[in-house]
């Protein structure tokens, strides 16, 4: 798992650097602290959780996670914070957790732990999902436009996105991407893939 700290006060970064150096399959990778080089970073690499502290100099941490989530990046974003009245906020942006410091060995390795807990069930789930799109057939072929659709989700591609490149409302796209999860049997777009994958569609 490769993490990011972004905390404006240095003793934070050397408390989780400690505690994170405690938990196997932990890497950090990166430890900013102000959101402007942070937010260049995760751009460019590859990031599993961020832990990020709310008040900041420049940008809270509120506002910096909204602007990730607004570039489609998909991170688990952990608050690590003093303050107790931002978790609503925090939510809204899809917030993996909200720990109020002071930061607990124990309660930041129950977090970690549910992570890893769900990245395993994930990996499970990919496997029997590959088995399955290896050995069946589609119930009803894609057509040109939900193959092409297909294609640039497996990219990583938002239906906003896509959209813009075929100069057609989100609404269609949103059809097609319904249609694509019935005709693969799937459930969401990393299913979707594995599939596409499985199935040899990527061309």
């Amino acid at each position: 798992m490769k993490v990011v700290i972004i905390d404006d006060e240095v003793a934070m970064h050397l408390i989780l650097k400690r505690m994170l150096g405690k938990i196997n399959n932990v890497e950090i990778i990166g430890s900013f602290k102000d959101t402007v080089p942070a937010f260049s970073f995760l751009l460019k690499n590859k990031v599993d959780v961020a832990f990020i502290d709310i008040s900041m100099p420049w940008e809270n941490g509120i506002d910096f996670a909204r602007r990730l989530r607004e570039s489609d990046l998909q991170i688990k974003l952990i608050f690590v914070t003093s303050h107790k009245d931002y978790a609503l906020p925090a939510f809204d942006v899809y917030a993996y957790d909200y720990i109020v410091k002071p930061l607990s060995q124990e309660r930041l390795g129950r977090t970690l732990e549910r992570i890893f807990t769900e990245e395993r069930a994930a990996e499970k789930e990919k496997i029997e999902i590959t088995s399955s799109a290896t050995s069946t057939s589609l119930i009803e072929p894609l057509t040109k436009r939900e193959l092409e659709v297909l294609r640039l989700i497996c990219k990583g591609m938002s239906n906003k996105d896509i959209a813009v490149t075929y100069k057609l409302s989100e609404g269609t796209i949103k059809n097609h991407v319904l249609n694509i999860f019935s005709k693969l049997q799937v459930k969401n777009r990393v299913q979707a893939t594995v599939v596409a994958k499985g199935l040899g569609m990527l061309g």
